[in-house]
């Protein structure tokens, strides 16, 4: 029964680093949508105007390569020791 033990943990560990990325992702896609919305659309009507879409289209876009970009630097400086 010993030799269980560290399968367990091991796969504790593997859903408690998926639950983390995902909440991760969850917190990402919320503040973009926020950021994007409140930036792009002046008064919620019952459909965007094409402005409107192509504003939340470029923030969207922005959004995610401004956080792919800080995440390369922050991995490329814990890979050098200056994190």
């Amino acid at each position: 029964m010993a030799a269980q033990q560290p399968q367990v943990s091991q796969e504790l560990q593997q859903f408690i680093q998926q639950e983390s990325q995902l909440a991760q992702v969850q917190s990402m896609v919320a503040t973009l949508t926020e950021v994007c919305w409140d930036t792009c659309v002046q008064a919620p009507g019952s459909s965007l105007s094409s402005k409107e879409q192509s504003c939340l289209e470029n923030c969207a876009r922005r959004f995610v390569d401004a956080t792919q970009y800080i995440l390369q630097r922050a991995a490329h400086k814990s890979d050098n020791g200056h994190f």
